[in-house]
């Protein structure tokens, strides 16, 4: 049973407690920021209001003998304390006004708020924070499957090297726009950082996220994450119906995926392919299903169409989605994910490419 405490605190000593990094806004099991900005507009209106909100829960985590000093991490609460932030630091509007709006009276009001809190005693390695975690965002935004198996998975090599391609392993934006290394699982071993920290992979980065084949919102709910899962697993292991192969290889190969660095190496080298073919904004080749079926068609085939042959091959994609065969258009548009679409989709890109 883990034990708690109740309390209050005012909400300046909380964002005082996150911009000395003595409260970590962001551990390593927490999801991106989902919130949009009518639901932070509405939440700094409550707190503007005088009226109460859901505590924000908290775990203690660590003290550090050393330097006699403590860390905790919010568990439940970072929508709520990041729409807060942003507001103080007038990055948010409400009502046409930022804080700096406010009069003295109105700001010290607002940074006295009483902060409803919950201590849990539970350090920030425990395992079962991760189930308080996943029982305690039960809501309107509730988990996502890629968001639990983010958490989850977070220290399996398998979901390292994914995070890595996807640009959700280090780097986020922290106070005062500073970047900082993202918290990550204590259980990862010191190795596995140090080889991600030394491997290159600029060009996956720049397709997944610099395309156009993900909306902003997507994004932050990490359905590009669930999309790079899904080439890697593809890559290694053929055709699949559904989710089925990445969740099979984050327990296979949870230890120790030996074949990382070949697979990273292989999909960069895709990737820079993919780019080269200077598909405009908005290209039918653009969706996610096309552009997952074009990725594996090359990852396969890589030694046929070579850099050189990339114009070619664009002209033949353009000619092929302007006069889509309907049983391809059908494909790349409902049960996209299923095993027979997928074969569908890349027998008819491999008879239009290699033949």
């Amino acid at each position: 049973m883990v034990k708690y405490q109740v309390r209050s605190k005012e909400l300046i000593d909380l964002v005082n407690d996150i911009k000395n990094r003595r409260l970590i806004l962001s551990p390593y099991f927490q999801r991106n920021v989902v919130w949009r900005e009518l639901h932070k507009v509405d939440f700094i209106k409550t707190i503007l209001m005088g009226l109460p909100f859901p505590q924000i829960f908290i775990a203690r985590g660590s003290i550090d003998v050393d330097t006699m000093t403590a860390n905790s991490c919010i568990v439940d609460g970072q929508q709520r304390m990041t729409a807060i932030i942003e507001y103080i630091k007038n990055n948010l509007e409400v009502d046409g006004s930022s804080f700096s709006d406010l009069t003295s009276t109105e700001k010290e009001e607002f940074l006295k708020y009483q902060v409803p809190i919950i201590d849990l005693d539970i350090k920030e390695d425990d395992p079962l924070i991760i189930e308080i975690f996943k029982r305690l965002n039960r809501t309107y935004y509730s988990l996502s499957t890629i968001e639990k198996q983010s958490t989850e998975y977070a220290s399996s090599e398998f979901m390292i090297v994914a995070k890595l391609l996807s640009d959700e392993l280090f780097i986020f934006k922290y106070e005062d726009d500073k970047e900082e290394m993202r918290d990550l699982d204590p259980n990862i071993p010191p190795e596995t950082i140090e080889w991600a920290k030394k491997t290159t992979v600029n060009n996956y980065q720049k397709f997944v996220l610099n395309l156009g084949i993900f909306t902003p919102h997507e994004m932050t709910r990490k359905v590009h994450l669930s999309f790079t899962l899904n080439i890697m697993s593809t890559c290694i292991g053929g055709f699949y119906n559904r989710n089925k192969l990445p969740s099979q290889y984050l327990d296979d190969y949870a230890i120790t995926f030996e074949n990382k660095d070949d697979v990273v190496k292989n999909i960069e080298l895709v990737a820079k392919k993919f780019i080269g073919l200077k598909f405009k904004k908005g290209s039918y080749w653009l969706n996610k299903a096309n552009a997952f079926s074009l990725f594996i068609v090359i990852y396969n085939n890589m030694d046929t169409i070579t850099n050189n042959s990339l114009h070619e091959v664009r002209e033949k994609l353009e000619r092929f989605a302007s006069e889509t065969p309907p049983d391809y258009a059908l494909a790349a548009k409902e049960a996209v994910n299923n095993k027979k679409e997928r074969l569908l989709r890349n027998e008819y890109l491999e008879n239009l490419l290699l033949k």
